[in-house]
């Protein structure tokens, strides 16, 4: 990257030169209705529950949408929080704000009141719209409690605008998706409509919508990456978006069969969830065709746990927050690699860097980077966020050289899988070695009493950190069975020095292990 495209704006974010655009668009969200209403207007593009909206209802309400947030003072470049459980109502939200050229917030429901306040604070919303009701410090919060009742109320009282703002720069910023949060504060990585967009348009070119294909979408909708790859991603293809509520595997498995799914997207909790259930079988998953499982690491024997269930594989997705639609895909029509995440999807460039900036050749541990594929048809289509909000520093530091570091440590093979092994802040230090709990979790659950584990570090004087691991197991066990089974696999310093059996481990508002709640157990 020159040093000119590492200029940053006033908000931290990079100024962008306009990357080739990718067969197929439309490359901007505000047309995405307009393409749609023109070729099928009555087939249904969006549906929860009862709610099933027609092309032509969901540019209605979104006309109606717009109007609401230009009533409520939203106009271009402010900052609209969402806060909602699943519904049609954020999609709705999501097209409106695009309409009016405003900064879409995602803020999942899971998060607690301080961690909302904060998000709010540090984006500077303009209108946080929620359904609950927790006496947020803003002073322009929407409580929506009934997303029908009140929600239609809202729709029936506004006045109807539609395309308001068609020339939309698609490099400018359309929206914020907050990073986890895991260690610290999380950061607003920002992105522009061409950032959401390509996954659904290069979708089409790769592999064209089956005949009444649907897509489910079971996580939550206030989340960035969500919305991306779930509604918005379906509506580019031309398809129906089914929303789901996620809230229990039996319930999920219930509306996938009623709604006849073909394509959905699960966390690895749910997928867990969905193959220890008893009441869940392989007929009521009998539609699917595709099941992607993202967001964290998915265990090999949970992926055997799948395919032995339901009779199929599980596709295996990697992404992040600065990438939201995912950069990796290990179909299950293609060779079969123990602890996969695939190959880099063709717009991107997946390569190994060391400490130094030097690129590794295959089986060599080091940072995983992402860029813009070079060459081909896809040459430029693909890129990361915009930067981080109003950090214009980590935003340089994170996509120096044209390229996004992730932060996460991985390997590629000699046939170009992507092998992630974890995060380098969670990398413990023990006596000058490098340990990656990531390996030490994989011997753990490959033990048939333990159903969850995870690894930490733990200060200490002389060492530098100490390993500590948290499980679940499914029966009683001594854990010093556990330990001294693991010296069969693993280098003694790599053994963890205290086993702790819990009944679940902490989570964030994502699904992922929250490292530094886990090690409060510790200390």
């Amino acid at each position: 990257m020159t040093e000119q495209a590492l200029q940053t704006d006033i908000n931290g974010l990079l100024i962008r030169e306009n990357p080739l655009p990718a067969p197929e668009g439309p490359w901007n969200i505000v047309d995405i209705l307009d393409y749609g209403l023109s070729a099928y207007p009555e087939r249904i593009a969006l549906q929860y529950r009862e709610v099933a909206l027609s092309w032509f209802d969901l540019e209605s309400r979104v006309c109606s949408v717009t109007g609401w947030l230009i009533a409520m003072g939203a106009s271009e470049g402010s900052r609209i929080a969402v806060q909602l459980s699943n519904s049609t109502v954020p999609v709705e939200i999501f097209l409106a704000s695009q309409r009016i050229g405003a900064i879409w917030v995602g803020i999942n429901p899971n998060l607690s009141r301080d961690e909302t306040e904060w998000i709010l604070q540090d984006c500077d919303a303009a209108l946080f719209i929620t359904q609950q009701n927790h006496k947020i410090n803003n002073p322009n919060t929407v409580v929506i409690e009934s997303m029908e009742d009140d929600w239609i109320e809202i729709l029936s009282s506004c006045e109807q605008i539609s395309n308001s703002k068609k020339e939309v720069n698609s490099h400018s910023p359309a929206a914020i998706a907050y990073t986890s949060g895991t260690s610290g504060r999380p950061k607003g990585a920002v992105h522009s409509q061409h950032n959401l967009l390509w996954p659904g348009v290069s979708s089409r070119t790769l592999y064209p919508p089956m005949e009444n294909e649907k897509i489910g979408t079971a996580l939550s909708l206030s989340v960035l990456n969500i919305l991306v790859i779930g509604p918005l991603f379906s509506l580019l293809r031309g398809t129906t978006s089914v929303v789901l509520d996620p809230s229990n595997a039996e319930k999920m498995a219930e509306q996938i069969r009623d709604a006849e799914i073909n394509d959905l997207l699960l966390v690895p909790t749910q997928a867990y969830d969905l193959v220890h259930s008893q009441s869940v079988t392989a007929e009521d998953l009998s539609s699917l065709n595709r099941v992607v499982i993202g967001a964290s690491h998915t265990p090999q024997e949970l992926r055997d746990q799948w395919k032995e269930k339901f009779g199929f594989s599980c596709t295996i997705g990697y992404g992040l927050s600065e990438a939201p639609s995912g950069v990796t895909r290990l179909r299950h029509d293609r060779e079969y690699v123990p602890e996969s995440a695939g190959h880099a999807l063709a717009p991107v460039d997946i390569e190994i860097f060391d400490e130094e900036g030097t690129h590794l050749p295959p089986d060599s541990l080091g940072e995983i980077c992402i860029s813009p594929r070079q060459d081909g048809p896809w040459k430029g289509v693909w890129s990361p966020m915009l930067g981080y909000w109003r950090k214009p520093k980590e935003t340089v530091e994170a996509l120096k050289d044209n390229r996004l570091h992730t932060g996460d440590i991985g390997l590629k093979n000699k046939d170009d899988h992507l092998i992630v092994i974890g995060r380098l802040s969670d990398v413990i230090v023990r006596g000058g070695a490098n340990i990656h709990p990531t390996e030490i979790e994989r011997v753990l659950l490959s033990f048939p009493v333990v159903d969850e584990a995870a690894v930490i570090g733990v200060p200490d004087q002389r060492l530098g950190e100490k390993v500590y691991a948290a499980i679940t197991v499914n029966r009683d066990i001594d854990v010093h069975e556990i330990s001294d089974q693991m010296t069969k696999h693993l280098a003694r310093y790599k053994i963890p020095e205290k086993i702790l059996i819990v009944p679940a481990l902490p989570r964030n508002a994502m699904g992922k292990v929250d490292r530094e709640r886990l090690r409060g157990h510790f200390l």
